[in-house]
């Protein structure tokens, strides 16, 4: 199989494309409910059927609704307060009530509400985050079931053919035990591995429906759908080649969700800072009302009356709480951004030495294997070799073989792996 470069294409054009994929999933996958039961999955199909079926892709949305709805709480005003009110009830009842009705709003004389609008707001890029970090283990989770049950599916196969091979076998040395060049030992010890190769044979179809089950729950399916045949050939054929290290670390710079929930920490904290030195401003209060007496009749009130925020102390500690908490939002970033860089290495290099371990079986270690079979059986069947040597050669292409699918899942993990460290998996058409 000839390696072909592989260079992520965008998941999304931007993380808010992302989070748009929460917020319509029913948009981006009605091309993948169009397709036929039976037909084979891809991994992009797969991405698409997640995110329309998976429980949480749900809860994220509701989480980022919810938080639209902030901005307009914390900046509006106090309720207003509307106070009816008997002023005066005489004992004699033929003299009039004293009554009086006022309604009373307080405005604050500083820019607060339109600071903790910015800090809500903020909030909202926060969760916005959360749900892009959500697609993301939502992907990891999919692509990992995915190339799972592409190998247990593939360890399958190669089991089959490995029954079938110790089948001929056994016909060849039944054969010249029936010519008498062969020893009844010969035929029993054939038998003996076509036995173990069944037994094998049947737990790997049990491996096969347990990594179907949880493909299936990975799409957020009932365990018991049925599962169309995987492409995961087509997508190793892609990745076996890992993009270079600056490319990895600007997609990672641009597309993890974390650096945009810091992002959004860090103008919230800067917001609170702005809240809390608007503290020192007073609050305007502004009553208006209406009085019935029995002396004057009836008339009207106002009153207007401001807050003096004298506590400097309390005050002072704020603003330096909120100082506080914006510098340690800067350094959790500045923590950040060096974590995803090494992370984003470490998976980039065994991303690599998984690629190169993948390729040595493809071009090298399997070809040779498969050469070295088809003389031993020539020469068994001639008397030059015995079976035990047959079975060594056969044990050896057979051993070959399954590391070769290990490797593939190996290289399949590696990719997954250095996906999550750049924030991006990618969209496989």
């Amino acid at each position: 199989m000839t390696a072909r470069r592989f260079c992520p294409p965008p998941f999304a054009t931007a993380v808010e494309t992302a989070i748009a994929a929460v917020l319509f999933p029913l948009c981006l996958s009605a091309a993948a409910a169009a397709e036929p039961a039976d037909a084979p999955v891809s991994l992009n199909s797969a991405f698409a059927i997640a995110r329309e079926l998976r429980a949480e892709m749900r809860v994220s949305a509701a989480r980022v609704d919810a938080a639209r709805q902030r901005p307009a709480i914390v900046s509006a005003l106090d309720d207003p307060v509307l106070s009816p009110s008997i002023d005066h009830k005489p004992v004699d009842a033929m003299m009039k009530t004293d009554r009086s009705i006022t309604y009373e709003q307080s405005f604050p004389l500083s820019r607060i509400r339109t600071h903790r609008r910015s800090a809500a707001e903020a909030d909202i890029g926060k969760y916005e985050g959360e749900a892009a970090k959500a697609v993301l283990r939502i992907q990891a989770e999919v692509a990992q079931a995915f190339f799972m049950l592409g190998e247990r599916r593939a360890m399958g196969e190669l089991l089959a053919r490995q029954t079938a091979l110790s089948a001929q076998l056994v016909q060849l040395a039944a054969k010249r035990h029936a010519l008498g060049v062969a020893g009844q030992a010969d035929v029993l010890r054939a038998e003996m591995e076509q036995a173990r190769l069944r037994g094998r044979l049947a737990a790997s179809a049990a491996e096969v429906r347990s990594a179907e089950a949880m493909f299936n729950t990975a799409l957020g399916r009932g365990i018991a759908a049925s599962v169309p045949p995987v492409l995961a050939q087509d997508v190793l054929a892609r990745i076996a080649r890992a993009p270079d290290l600056p490319a990895s670390l600007a997609r990672a710079r641009e597309r993890r969700p974390e650096l945009r929930i810091s992002q959004a920490e860090g103008r919230r904290a800067r917001a609170e800072i702005d809240v809390m030195k608007a503290m020192y401003a007073p609050m305007l209060m502004v009553r208006l009302g209406m009085a019935d007496t029995m002396t004057a009749g009836r008339g009207y009130m106002l009153m207007v009356g401001i807050s003096l925020p004298i506590w400097r102390t309390k005050l002072d500690a704020g603003v330096r709480e909120a100082h506080a908490m914006a510098a340690m939002a800067e350094a959790d970033r500045e923590a950040m951004l060096r974590m995803i860089d090494g992370e984003v290495a470490a998976t980039l290099e065994a991303l690599r030495g998984a690629s190169l371990y993948y390729q040595a079986f493809e071009t090298d270690l399997i070809p040779r294997a498969e050469r070295a079979m088809a003389p031993a059986l020539n020469a068994y069947a001639s008397g030059t070799l015995p079976l035990t040597g047959v079975l060594e050669t056969s044990r050896a292409l057979w051993s070959v073989q399954e590391e070769a699918v290990m490797a593939q899942t190996a290289l399949a993990m590696a990719w997954i792996r250095h996906c999550g460290a750049m924030g991006d998996f990618g969209a496989f058409q």
